[in-house]
C-alpha cells in the first residue's frame, strides 16, 4: 500500500498496479487490448468517475497504466502476448485475493463498478 501525507491526487493509498489488480479481480473478460492510447483513455476516464482511481488522472500518454500492466505481467498476474493481455486463472485468483484483503467495502464497490466499464472495453 502506497500513502502520501499530502491532500489531493497526489495523496494515493494504493499503487497502480494495487487498484489495478483489485479492479482486475471483479472483470469479467480474460483478455483485454494491449492499445495503450485506449488503456490510458479509459482509465483516465476511471479517475474522473472514481476516486480511488486518481493517480490515473491526466495519463494520456499511458505511463502509469503501462507501468502498472507490466508490474502485473512481471509477477505473472498477466501475459502479454501480442496485442493482447491475458489475465491468467492464477493471476486472478490473485487478483480477486488482494481485492478482498487490501480494499475496503467502499474501496471493492469503486472496484467492481469500474471493472463494469473497463469490461465495455
Amino acid at each position: 500500500m502506497t500513502t502520501s501525507n499530502t491532500s489531493g491526487a497526489a495523496s494515493m493509498r494504493f499503487s497502480s498496479d494495487e487498484v489495478l489488480s483489485g479492479m482486475l479481480g471483479s472483470t469479467l473478460a480474460d483478455n483485454f487490448t494491449d492499445d495503450a492510447t485506449q488503456l490510458a483513455a479509459m482509465f483516465n476516464d476511471l479517475s474522473q468517475r472514481f476516486t480511488l482511481f486518481a493517480q490515473f488522472v491526466g495519463g494520456t500518454d499511458g505511463n502509469a497504466v503501462g507501468e502498472a500492466l507490466e508490474k502485473l505481467v512481471r509477477a505473472e498476474t498477466l501475459q502479454h502476448p501480442q496485442g493482447q493481455y491475458v489475465l491468467t486463472a492464477a493471476g486472478r485468483n490473485r487478483c480477486v485475493s488482494s481485492k478482498r484483503t487490501l480494499f475496503n467495502s467502499k474501496d471493492v464497490q469503486q472496484l467492481e463498478e469500474a471493472a463494469r466499464v473497463f469490461d465495455g472495453l
